[in-house]
């Protein structure tokens, strides 16, 4: 695991060791797979949590937490209850178990940031948005985020899930060849953890009204698996007087890894120094 020098000063120091014992696995999962191991960058004051989507894996997340830290931000990639160690480790788990991986992270970066923001890909900006109505952060950044999943199968999960346990994922809709080959994802996975994606998309529907610090959204008009109309869904129902949504063209679901991920990399931090810079001038004027 990479852990930037020191020489980044952001108060107490996180360690490796604290990073796994915190998000790293649980009693009874597997071993973490390449690519699964959590990750702190130590920046400045300004830190990002990072969540990673369903079926994915911290790995995701880390060329956005690279280029965050080499701008001297604080970055921390958690690793959802379930994932990067093996597919069945999704039987163990529930949404409550995500959402306080993600209060646990936010936390953490409040007690070494002076700001903090929230940062999701898929599921991981579904539990941002839940983590924001709870507590809200500096900003929040959702990429390629679910408000629902729409599928008639879904009215018979009670029964499919005992007929068809497992169920295989479609290939990756990911636009770049290299990070197609380096793509650390289950090929499968417990149609039971279906019904937790469910209830988490639901507790944080009903919740959207309540978040009300900034937002940034990113969507892709190519992205197969959650359609555009989505990100239009939760943008206007956010509770947020300050929101943006930007449209990326030919990235795939895991824009933190396709082609556009600069493009998305440079609207982030365009986005977080925008609203560190507005609230320290109105702390200035006050």
């Amino acid at each position: 695991m990479h852990i930037i020098p020191k020489d980044r000063k952001d108060g107490a120091h996180l360690t490796e060791e604290g990073v796994l014992t915190r998000w790293g696995p649980r009693l009874g999962e597997g071993p973490l797979r390449p690519g699964g191991e959590p990750f702190f960058f130590s920046g400045g004051p300004i830190g990002v949590l990072l969540i990673h989507g369903f079926t994915g894996a911290p790995q995701e997340m880390r060329p956005l937490g690279v280029f965050l830290a080499d701008r001297g931000l604080t970055a921390l990639g958690i690793r959802l209850p379930g994932h990067g160690t093996r597919p069945e480790d999704l039987r163990q788990v529930t949404w409550r178990d995500w959402t306080e991986a993600v209060a646990a992270g936010a936390q953490t970066l409040r007690e070494r940031c002076e700001q903090v923001f929230l940062c999701g890909l898929s599921l991981g900006g579904v539990l941002a948005l839940y983590e924001a109505a709870r507590r809200p952060p500096d900003g929040l950044i959702v990429m390629a985020s679910p408000y629902r999943i729409r599928d008639i199968r879904l009215h018979f999960l009670w029964l499919l899930k005992r007929l068809i346990p497992n169920v295989g994922k479609p290939s990756s809709d990911l636009r770049d060849p290299e990070a197609q080959a380096e793509r650390v994802s289950y090929s499968w996975y417990p149609l039971a953890v279906v019904e937790e994606v469910l209830r988490v998309l639901r507790a944080t529907a009903a919740r959207l009204p309540q978040v009300r610090c900034p937002a940034l959204l990113i969507y892709s008009r190519s992205d197969r698996t959650v359609l555009p109309d989505q990100g239009w869904t939760i943008y206007h129902r956010l509770g947020s007087a300050d929101k943006t949504i930007h449209w990326l063209v030919h990235s795939g679901h895991v824009i933190p890894e396709d082609i556009e991920r600069e493009e998305a990399f440079e609207q982030i931090e365009r986005f977080i120094r925008r609203v560190v810079e507005r609230k320290t001038r109105v702390e200035a004027e006050r």
